[in-house]
């Protein structure tokens, strides 16, 4: 993403272009610097862009992203036993209003819960794919169409998150 210093100097850089072109009396000098200035406004455009969709979604992908302390992150590794460096939470327009006037206490038990859920995802793959291997083996090596589909059925509802 270019930042706001670049698209000043850009905007900078097209301005002696724009006075040429302001003062050029030959057609195709005109269209020569008609040219280079659209493909300067079209960077421009694009870069103004990335620059504001940045600007819209906070941790630029709709998470608030909260870096706890070393004290956060040795209480949240000695209750859950996982090191978490960076506290992630989906829906930064929930998140990020309540940051400023959230305590401590609340970002750890926030950390904690999400490593709660990312063990307790993690245990549900290992007992789907459990799970599907029993099947697998309980059917034989030729099941019938319908018993495949199922369990196929099964892996891809059971696994996709």
């Amino acid at each position: 993403m270019a930042s706001l210093e670049e698209i000043e100097s850009k905007q900078k850089a097209m301005q002696p272009l724009l006075e040429e072109i302001a003062r050029e009396k030959d057609a195709a000098r005109v269209q020569e610097l008609g040219k280079q200035i659209t493909a300067m406004a079209q960077d421009l455009a694009r870069m103004a862009k990335a620059v504001e969709k940045a600007w819209a979604e906070p941790g630029g992908s709709g998470q608030t992203r909260v870096e706890l302390t070393k004290g956060q992150r040795e209480r949240v590794a000695e209750a859950t036993g996982a090191a978490v460096d960076v506290l992630e939470l989906d829906d930064a327009g929930k998140w990020d209003p309540q940051m400023p006037a959230m305590s401590p206490a609340t970002i750890e038990r926030l950390a904690m819960a999400s490593v709660a859920a990312r063990k307790l995802k993690e245990e549900k793959r290992k007992a789907v794919k459990d799970i599907v291997k029993q099947l697998e083996e309980a059917v034989g090596g030729d099941p019938l169409p319908e018993t495949k589909a199922a369990i196929e059925q099964f892996r891809k509802e059971q696994l996709e998150e």
